[in-house]
């Protein structure tokens, strides 16, 4: 096969990973040539001229683009989003060229960061002519999964670890801590991993260094949801300590909340889910489905595909939305998906319904805060009251 590559993939960590390799390796198989990287702005008829003009300084050259996606994927024009208003770079030019062939004296790498595994002019000649790779990103894991990241996310990451370790041990429970706090977050993973092998000791890292040196660079309120539904408090507290700390929060789009928000966020957001929990406990009773409730029941792994999904959820989600408006279902409100209410009823059943009203009481007394200054310090003592107390209720 001539030297011409085409990498694809719905991850920009795993794309500039394979770009770099398969640079490097042409980089060598060519007496370690200096590699050309041309700029994001080329056109096809660009480089078609480049791959066509050789070269008074170098007989071996290997042309690099990091990413051509514009050439593979429809672009919006301006702000529409219309399939009809979307265009694809005319390709022909470089198709052409590489039709006929290139010198031996040229190699050519081109990477594309793309939604899924493109198609077209381009993908067809490099497929003839030289090398096409379609790399996914690594599937996440199933929301009734509870797990940190998948089986394939995990898989990578490992690897990850491996390379950049060298002659410094993970132990598991390193690798464990430091997944947890980071997620899939490759390129932070290498970050930390190198801060962490900087200051092994005895050529290992262990799970006490982690919590001395790794941590999330931010925050985000996701974590609030899941804190109530578990009765954990930390999390929750952590993101107050973070806020009064400079350190970034953001919201469910990602958006950063500024410091003064965060408390009157968590307790308006925590509030709302007491009153749905209370809510769905009540209903549950009324339409004769709270033994489900049991955390004996929900507790199992495969209770959101096997029992929820099919069986009791559709028929709790007729329920709600015959007794709508209600906490789950606000006025104007679409009913949730599915894959949100199963956290919510599992919640639920590690609720008692005496823990829940008591707890929307005594947010009666911090709730005025909400108009003013929150001090968090009052915020603290009640959710450490609520959410920290670690029964589960069997129902």
């Amino acid at each position: 096969m001539a030297p011409i590559y085409l990498i694809a993939s719905s991850d920009d960590f795993l794309l500039e990973e394979q770009v770099r390799e398969i640079t490097r390796a042409a980089s060598v198989a060519f007496g370690g040539v200096e590699p050309e990287f041309l700029p994001p702005e080329t056109t096809p008829g660009d480089l078609a001229t480049e791959l066509c003009s050789p070269s008074l300084f170098a007989q071996q050259r290997v042309f690099v683009i990091a990413d051509l996606n514009a050439w593979l994927e429809p672009q919006p024009r301006g702000k529409a989003k219309k399939a009809a208003d979307q265009s694809v770079l005319d390709v022909t030019p470089v198709v052409g060229v590489l039709e006929e062939g290139l010198s031996e004296d040229i190699s050519l790498v081109m990477g594309a960061l793309c939604r899924s595994k493109p198609k077209g002019p381009l993908v067809k000649v490099v497929e003839a002519a030289g090398t096409f790779e379609w790399i996914p990103a690594p599937a996440p894991a199933k929301p009734w999964e509870d797990v940190d990241v998948s089986e394939d996310q995990g898989r990578i990451l490992r690897g990850l670890l491996e390379r950049v370790a060298g002659d410094v041990t993970f132990t598991p429970s390193a690798q464990k801590l430091l997944v947890h706090r980071l997620g899939y977050a490759p390129r932070l993973l290498i970050q930390e991993a190198r801060k962490l092998i900087a200051a092994h000791v005895d050529h290992a890292v262990d799970e006490d260094l982690v919590r001395a040196l790794c941590f999330p660079k931010e925050r985000s309120l996701e974590v609030v949801r899941d804190a109530v539904l578990e009765k954990r408090v930390t999390p929750i507290l952590d993101l107050l300590v973070a806020a009064e700390a400079g350190i970034a929060v953001r919201d469910w789009q990602g958006q950063l909340i500024g410091a003064d928000s965060v408390p009157h966020v968590i307790a308006a957001q925590v509030g709302s889910l007491f009153q749905q929990l209370l809510y769905l406990r009540r209903i549950a009773v009324r339409f004769g489905i709270d033994d489900e409730l049991d955390p004996g029941r929900t507790g199992d792994k495969m209770w959101y595909p096997y029992q929820f999904k099919n069986r009791i959820g559709p028929k709790l989600l007729e329920h709600l939305q015959t007794d709508a408006p209600s906490p789950v279902i606000p006025p104007g409100k679409k009913p949730p998906s599915l894959f949100a209410l199963g956290p919510l009823f599992r919640g639920a059943g590690h609720w008692a319904d005496q823990e829940l009203v008591d707890a929307l009481a005594e947010f009666g007394e911090v709730e005025p805060g909400l108009r003013g200054k929150m001090p968090n310090e009052q915020l603290s003592v009640w959710l450490a009251r609520t959410v920290g107390g670690q029964s589960q209720h069997v129902a």
